[in-house]
Formats: C-alpha cells, structure tokens, sequence
C-alpha cells in the first residue's frame, strides 16, 4: 500500500512538471489563457506533492545515534522548511500583487522568474533528500562497523 502512494505521488509530481513545460511552452509561445490558467493552478498542486515527499522523509526520523541523528535531521528540516517558505511567500506575493495590478500573472518574466523558483524549490528539496540519505548511510554504516570489530 505504501509503495503504491509513493508510485502514484512519483508519477504526479513527474506528470506535474510536464504539464508545467507545456503550459510555460502555451504561454511564452501562444500566449493562450488556458496556458496562464493551466500553469497558475499547476503550481499550487505541485508544491503539496513535493511537501507529501517532505513530509514522508521527514518522518523516518533515524534514532541510530542521539547526536549525529539530531544534526542530519535538523539539517534536513532547515533546508526544506527555509525552500517552502520561500517558495510559498514568492507565489502568495504574485498572488497579492495580482490583487492591485492586473495581468501580472500574464507577465512573461514573472512566469519564467517563478519557473526557476520552482525548479529551485524541488532541487533544494531532492538534494537535501539525497544528503540526509547519504549521511544517514554513513552514520549507520560508521555505527555498525564499529560493533563488528
């Protein structure tokens, strides 16, 4: 069952960034609206898929070590916790400014400048995935070799 959710969350996510290409490809080339509305309601969606894969490595918290565990996690709560609240004040604030001057979602600098947030934002996540699995495998690997001796 678990490893069906993590299917079905993999593919959104991959889905999502696909769908994120073509309607950036709509916008920048077309200037279609359903571009702009495709890649304004993509995001948010996007952005809950990647906090669900935060949310499932945040919870294997390791208890091999009472020290080092504390430091990989705390490193991997900062890292994502600082991306997301970035990431989220950049799209409430294009939101809010949307508010006072029209058509600033259809501004194609904002919408490449928000593009690169968002590929930012799921690299900074999948990279301090990869480093708390990597430092988790080195501490456990330290822990264990050490009591084979």
């Amino acid at each position: 069952m678990q490893r069906n959710k993590n299917l079905i969350r993999n593919i959104g996510i991959v889905l999502l960034n696909i769908f994120m290409v073509v309607s950036l490809v709509l916008v920048l080339m077309l200037k279609n609206d359903y571009g702009y509305r495709l890649y304004w309601v993509i995001t948010p969606f996007l952005m809950v898929l990647v906090l669900l894969v935060i949310k499932k490595w945040s919870v294997r918290g390791l208890n091999a070590d009472t020290e080092e565990s504390k430091v990989i996690q705390r490193s991997f709560d900062d890292t994502t916790t600082l991306s997301t609240v970035f990431f989220g004040v950049i799209y409430l604030f294009i939101q809010g400014v949307e508010y006072w001057k029209e058509d600033i979602t259809h501004n194609p600098i904002v919408i490449i400048g928000f593009f690169i947030v968002m590929i930012m934002y799921e690299l900074f996540t999948y990279l301090a995935i990869y480093n708390a699995k990597r430092d988790t495998a080195r501490l456990l690997e330290k822990k264990y070799n050490h009591k084979r001796k």
